[in-house]
């Protein structure tokens, strides 16, 4: 059903990995104070690569929405931070 969405609309889809969710995620806690779930933090990262690939242009507008909560992950988040500090949170 959503390729065949994304075929009609002649939409796309990204792939984000865990690290880069995990960057993005502490990176919008750290700038602008959003505790995001992972897949909020995939739009950051999602919006940047179709950025550089031109797929998004300097001119338009575009929103990211976060509908989630990091607090709904935060035993994850916790695990995810530990493992790139070593253990310290």
């Amino acid at each position: 059903m959503i390729l065949s969405m994304l075929r009609q609309t002649k939409g796309t889809a990204l792939t984000v990995t865990d690290d880069e969710m995990l960057h993005a995620g502490r990176e919008l806690a750290s700038r602008e104070g959003i505790f995001a779930a992972p897949e909020g933090a995939a739009t950051v990262i999602a919006t940047r690569k179709l950025a550089a690939s031109g797929g998004i242009q300097p001119e338009e507008t575009v929103v990211l929405f976060n509908t989630g909560t990091g607090y709904k992950y935060a035993e994850a988040w916790q695990r995810a931070l530990q493992s790139v500090r070593g253990g310290a949170v």
